[in-house]
């Protein structure tokens, strides 16, 4: 009679002397061994992944450090992956200074909300957020915590407006700038429709795709409800030219404030001065005037609404450029 070597109980007798056998009872595994059924070895335990880079643990999950993406005012994001062998690649977003803790939980609270919005376009545009993962602290070398937030990463989306700038000094093809800003101006358009405001539309915050044409709003923190008129929560000081001067000085944002900080964003991602409007001359008139109103709209002209701006844009464009085709646009990287 066969018994469970590790709890006792009575096996069934096996169909064959050899595999192994399963108790019912306790879950031990037995195999067929020359005198008997001991208990399977235990199995080897699997080498970590790159053992020599350094882990972080946020709401109970271990992960590996890949790599900087970026570094913000106040917080420094990397790319990491799961400890695990089944694994999936994250960005993980750590508040370098302890001040900025409270803007790295009200991003995640903020792209939560707008995750559930009913706005217009819903169904596409939440699927261009953030997608957040879970939050809480973690600890820097020194063991003291820090705020952190993980969420899925996107791939493709891998260059932001400053090193599309880096890439092309003198500016990006006006074409390409095109369809970039008509990306940001579809996104901002759902914001709005959902009662918010991004209110840091700024270089770094702009991921592009260069072979999908496509254009993604990150750095969510200074995000909030127009309608409670309140001021930013947080400036970047580094990019005070991109800020319309009253928001700056502290005036309440609006959907306005979004588009013109947008289009200083394409002002400088062509090349130009995002404080003033000016453009290379290799900027047909149509797109230069457009972005220059813009840019500094007198009170009574500031466009607060998002399709309104695209469908002036596709107007200028089609006016310096012909009806719409599709323009090639590579990064370092992308062939």
């Amino acid at each position: 009679m066969l018994k469970c070597p590790g709890c006792g109980a009575k096996f069934p007798p096996p169909a064959y002397l050899w595999g192994a056998l399963t108790c019912e009872y306790c879950g031990a595994t037995a195999v067929a061994a020359t005198g008997g059924w001991p208990l399977a070895p235990p199995p080897r335990p699997e080498p970590p992944f790159a053992p020599h880079l350094p882990r972080a643990t946020v709401a109970g999950v271990r992960y590996v450090l890949l790599g900087r993406l970026g570094q913000g005012d106040g917080s420094d994001v990397f790319l990491a992956r799961r400890d695990t062998r089944l694994s999936e690649q994250v960005v993980l977003k750590v508040a370098r200074a302890l001040e900025t803790a409270g803007l790295v939980a009200r991003e995640f609270e903020v792209v939560g909300e707008l995750l559930g919005s009913k706005a217009q376009g819903a169904e596409h545009f939440s699927r261009l957020l953030p997608q957040p993962v879970a939050q809480g602290p973690v600890k820097d070398p020194e063991g003291t915590p820090r705020a952190a937030a993980v969420y899925r990463w996107r791939s493709g989306f891998q260059h932001t407006f400053s090193e599309v700038l880096d890439a092309y000094p003198s500016g990006v093809d006006p074409r390409a700038a095109v369809w970039m800003w008509k990306r940001v101006l579809e996104m901002l358009a759902f914001v709005h429709g959902s009662g918010y405001v991004h209110g840091a539309v700024l270089p770094p915050h702009l991921l592009v795709h260069p072979r999908d044409h496509g254009v993604v709003l990150v750095g969510w923190s200074s995000a909030l409800r127009f309608a409670s008129r309140q001021p930013l929560p947080a400036r970047s000081q580094r990019h005070r030219p991109f800020y319309p001067p009253d928001v700056w000085d502290g005036a309440p944002p609006t959907p306005a404030t979004d588009l013109a900080m947008s289009a200083r964003s394409l002002v400088a991602v062509l090349g130009g001065e995002p404080e003033t409007g000016q453009v290379p001359l290799s900027v047909p008139p149509p797109l230069a005037d457009l972005l220059k109103r813009q840019v500094n709209p007198a009170p009574r002209e500031a466009l607060g609404d998002a399709w309104q701006l695209r469908s002036l844009l596709d107007a200028a464009a089609k006016e310096a450029f012909g009806p719409p085709r599709y323009t090639p646009f590579t990064l370092p990287g992308w062939s």
